[in-house]
C-alpha cells in the first residue's frame, strides 16, 4: 500500500487522544474479516504520526493492541509495507528513529524485527560514550522482556558489527536462551563484519568447556551464524568497520577500517577454532 494511502482516511475527524482511543478500541473490539484491511492500516498508521508529535501513553498502549490485531490478521507482507512506510517517513525526517521501537517490540517475524533493530541503531545519533542512542533503548527492551523475539534483536545488534557495542552485547547475553541464541544465528545482513564473527567466536569459548546439553546447543548456533555468514556473504570478504551516526548525515555511513578475503581470514581465526578454550592461542 502506498505511502498516501497510509494516509488516515476512513478515520473520521479525530481532534483528541480520546476521540483516537475511543475510535480504535471500537475497531479492535469488532475487527472480524481480515480482508478489510485498510481501516486498520490507516489506524496504526494514525497512532504512528499522532506519537510523533504527542508521545503519550495511551497512544504507546493503543499501537501495543492495535499491533498485537495486525500480527494476528496481516501476512507478513502486508506488515512490511507498513514498516516500510515508516522507514521512508525517517528517512525524510518526518519520523524520529523511535517509530521502529514499535516494530521491534510487537513483530513476530524476525526479518521485520531484526531489520528495524539495525534501523535504530543506524539512524541513532551518537551519545557522550559514542554509542548510538538507540543502543540503549535496544538495552532496556531485552532487560525488561519488552520484545516478542528477543533473539531476533540480538543477533541483528550482533551482525550490525559495530564493535563499540561489545559491552552492551554482554549485558544483553545472559537474557538469552538457548533458543533465543539459535534464533539470533540466523540473523544475516549479506555483510560479514569482524566483530561478529569474533563476538560469535567469544560466546562458542565461554561454553566450550561446559558439557552440558544448553551449553553444546549454544556453541551449535555459533557454528551455525558463522556458516551463514559464509553461505549468504555478498562478497567473499570479512571487513573490520566504523560505523558513522546517525546514518543520514554521512555518504557512506560506514568505513572499512581493514578487510580479508575468507581465506585470510580463515588462517586468521584457525587457532581460535582449534583451541575453543582458549587453550595455547592468541587472539587478534
Amino acid at each position: 500500500m502506498a505511502d498516501a494511502e497510509l494516509s488516515g482516511r476512513g478515520l473520521g475527524l479525530m481532534e483528541t487522544i480520546d476521540d483516537l482511543v475511543a475510535d480504535s478500541s471500537a475497531l479492535i473490539a469488532g475487527y472480524l474479516d481480515p480482508d478489510d484491511r485498510e481501516q486498520l492500516y490507516n489506524c496504526i498508521w494514525h497512532c504512528l504520526r499522532w506519537q510523533q508529535h504527542d508521545p503519550d501513553d495511551r497512544i504507546m498502549q493503543l499501537i501495543i493492541r492495535l499491533y498485537d490485531l495486525f500480527v494476528r490478521v496481516m501476512p507478513v507482507e502486508h506488515r512490511m509495507l507498513i514498516y516500510q512506510a515508516a522507514k521512508n517517513e525517517v528517512e525524510h525526517r518526518c519520523f524520529t528513529p523511535a517509530v521502529f521501537i514499535v516494530f521491534m517490540q510487537n513483530e513476530i517475524d524476525e526479518g521485520i524485527a531484526s531489520t528495524a533493530t539495525i534501523d535504530l541503531l543506524a539512524y541513532s545519533k551518537r551519545d557522550w560514550s559514542s554509542l548510538p542512542v538507540g543502543f540503549k533503548a535496544l538495552l532496556g527492551i531485552v532487560e525488561h522482556g519488552m520484545c516478542r523475539i528477543p533473539g531476533a534483536l540480538f543477533g541483528a545488534a550482533i551482525t550490525f558489527g559495530d564493535g563499540n557495542l561489545l559491552i552492551g552485547l554482554d549485558t544483553m547475553a545472559p537474557h538469552m536462551t538457548d533458543r533465543h541464541i539459535n534464533m539470533a544465528a540466523r540473523m544475516q545482513t549479506g555483510y560479514v563484519h569482524h566483530t561478529a564473527i569474533q563476538y560469535w567466536l567469544s560466546i562458542a569459548r565461554r561454553m566450550a568447556t561446559r558439557e552440558d546439553q544448553v551449553a553444546q546447543s549454544v556453541v551449535g548456533s555459533c557454528a551455525s551464524a558463522l556458516v551463514r555468514y559464509h553461505q549468504s556473504a555478498f562478497q567473499p570478504v570479512v571487513t573490520d568497520i566504523e560505523r558513522l551516526y546517525p546514518a543520514w548525515d554521512f555518504d557512506p555511513a560506514v568505513s572499512v577500517k581493514q578487510h580479508w578475503s575468507f581465506e585470510e581470514y580463515g588462517k586468521l581465526i584457525e587457532a581460535q577454532l582449534l583451541y575453543p578454550s582458549g587453550e595455547a592461542c592468541d587472539y587478534p
